[in-house]
């Protein structure tokens, strides 16, 4: 577990790095994370979130943190993604999206509120993709008809995100996004590579069932696919048949 934490910092501050003693630009969102990520980079600011609270810091160029503030959240709170000047913040009741000032402070501008479950989200300016996942989820009340699924959300406007369509899943856990290719990560069952062009017709064009697959790290020239016991790393250049590139036992 050490090597994957150490790796993902890596990633992120890899990604700041350039920013680091730049003004504030919100935005812009610097570092790449799995949609699993409890804390994120934005432009100059590091944010980490808890079950309840939100909190800020500045991003000095040596790598030093300053507290800026933080926000009580209402409990569950699970995984947060960046996107520009927004921050989306999944957790077991909804979808939160919170949009950024140039001092780094959160805004909640709007909440969708689904049954309890697991919620990683991942987003583009578009559109939000939420998968809810019913097991290892213990203690949370849900409607006998709930089932796992894949959510997709429209939040062009961020006041009012609306439904678009919904796809039953596999134990659906992390996912992220490159382009119209959604890579979702099924747990034990594997990794399904999803063409998303057309919200209302997404389709599977790639599954690779013998990998276990948490979350996903996508990466501008590879795929980091994170499972209990290894990182494999893809190559996606064609999503249709991805290229296993190494392998980094944990």
């Amino acid at each position: 577990m050490r090597y994957l934490l150490l790796l993902l910092m890596c990633v992120q501050l890899a990604g700041c790095e350039q920013d680091a003693a730049a003004p504030v630009d919100t935005a812009s969102s610097s570092g790449q994370g799995g949609s699993l990520a409890r804390f994120t980079i934005v432009g100059n600011f590091l944010y980490t979130l808890e079950l309840d609270r939100l909190k800020w810091f500045a991003l000095a160029a040596d790598g030093s943190l300053t507290a800026r503030g933080e926000q009580e959240l209402s409990a569950g709170k699970e995984t947060i993604f960046p996107l520009d000047d927004l921050l989306f913040v999944g957790a077991t009741d909804g979808l939160s999206i919170f949009q950024l000032a140039a001092d780094g402070s959160p805004t909640l501008r709007s909440e969708i509120r689904h049954f309890a479950a697991c919620d990683p989200v991942v987003a583009n300016e578009r559109y939000a993709y939420v998968t809810l996942r019913l097991e290892s989820c213990a203690g949370l009340f849900r409607p006998m008809t709930a089932e796992d699924v894949l959510n997709i959300y429209d939040v062009q406007d961020i006041q009012n995100p609306t439904p678009v369509a919904s796809y039953p899943m596999i134990d659906p856990r992390g996912l992220g996004l490159a382009g119209n290719i959604l890579f979702l990560c099924e747990g034990a069952a594997g990794l399904k590579v999803l063409d998303v062009t057309d919200p209302l017709a997404v389709t599977t064009i790639d599954f690779l069932a013998n990998v276990h697959a948490n979350d996903v790290i996508v990466l501008p020239a590879s795929l980091l696919v994170i499972g209990p016991q290894a990182i494999l790393q893809y190559d996606y250049t064609d999503p249709q048949r991805l290229k296993l590139l190494s392998t980094i036992s944990l």
